[in-house]
């Protein structure tokens, strides 16, 4: 490559709108009828308490809003609830809400495409990162990351859209990351918190949610 090439490409991604700044990272997918919605009256009816890691007792509602308080007393403490893949079998949606967390947990996790344990996706919030994973006939795999500081007690507006095999995550009405997997045909959605550390209490509040079809 020539110098002179070299130095138009350079001006090229100086001028470049940096992601997340361009109008169309705003753009989100045609919205079509609502397939769930947060049951304000009695939402603790509709979702499933994970038999193993979610102790009711850590689990309240207000308005409408999932209050976890998770209590630091071992190194293998969750948070884990989901709505019946069974009934909630889903494949184009884009589910929304709010969160935000009171201390410093490790993963703080949205899971869509549900299945059960060992077949899922999810954006996780980790360390001030937000990452991308699958977890496929229970293997992991990590596909993606971007800096996300997250500030403590703020709220914060998630979408999380899938359509084919294509996935995308906004916060506060922002393009975060946009991913491409085809091994999870549909499910439903899921929220788990997760803490090792025997020291920090995972406090965290979710919802209303509404999920809508794509």
């Amino acid at each position: 490559m020539s110098l002179p090439t070299r130095i138009v490409r350079k001006i090229q991604e100086w001028r470049r709108v940096p992601f997340n700044l361009h109008p169309r990272d705003r753009q989100t997918w045609p919205e079509a009828e609502i397939l769930f919605q947060t049951d304000i009256s009695h939402p603790q009816q509709q979702w499933i308490y994970h038999p193993k890691y979610q102790d009711p007792a850590e689990l309240t509602f207000d308005d409408g809003v999932m209050k976890f308080h998770v209590k630091a007393e071992s190194k293998d403490e969750w948070a884990y609830v989901y709505l019946d893949p069974r009934k909630y079998h889903w494949r184009d949606y884009s589910w929304q809400t709010r969160f935000r967390r009171l201390t410093a947990f490790q993963e703080y996790a949205f899971n869509f495409r549900y299945v059960d344990f060992d077949n899922r996706y999810r954006y996780r919030f980790e360390d001030d990162l937000l990452f991308f994973d699958s977890k496929i006939r229970g293997r992991w795999r990590a596909h993606a990351r971007v800096p996300f500081p997250m500030a403590l007690a703020a709220w914060y507006h998630l979408r999380v859209d899938t359509k084919g095999d294509r996935h995308r995550c906004y916060v506060n009405g922002i393009l975060m990351m946009e991913n491409r997997e085809p091994s999870v045909p549909a499910g439903s959605i899921s929220i788990i918190l997760w803490e090792i550390d025997q020291v920090t209490d995972a406090i965290a509040e979710v919802g209303p949610c509404t999920v809508r079809r794509l």
